[in-house]
């Protein structure tokens, strides 16, 4: 996993969290919601989906799945090319 991705994507998260409470763009924040909420959508896709791989590479699949619903594609990535 490339670094700027990571930090992008606990940025996002954490943006995402605080938007709850706080609405950071005033009444632009519903998109950061939705976003938000797409991207949860995708990842529990992607644990479903990667549910064996994620099995055979952590040792307490709860820490994959968690890496898996912070980073997505950027963790299954390795995963997708190693099935193609």
């Amino acid at each position: 996993m490339n670094n700027f991705g990571k930090v992008f994507m606990l940025a996002f998260w954490l943006s995402f969290a605080v938007n709850f409470f706080v609405p950071l763009l005033g009444e632009q924040s519903a998109w950061l919601q939705w976003v938000g909420i797409a991207f949860l959508v995708a990842h529990a896709f992607e644990c479903i989906v990667f549910r064996k791989q994620v099995h055979a590479s952590y040792t307490n699949p709860a820490e994959g799945y968690a890496v898996v619903m912070l980073f997505g594609a950027l963790r299954t990535a390795a995963w997708m090319r190693k099935k193609a």
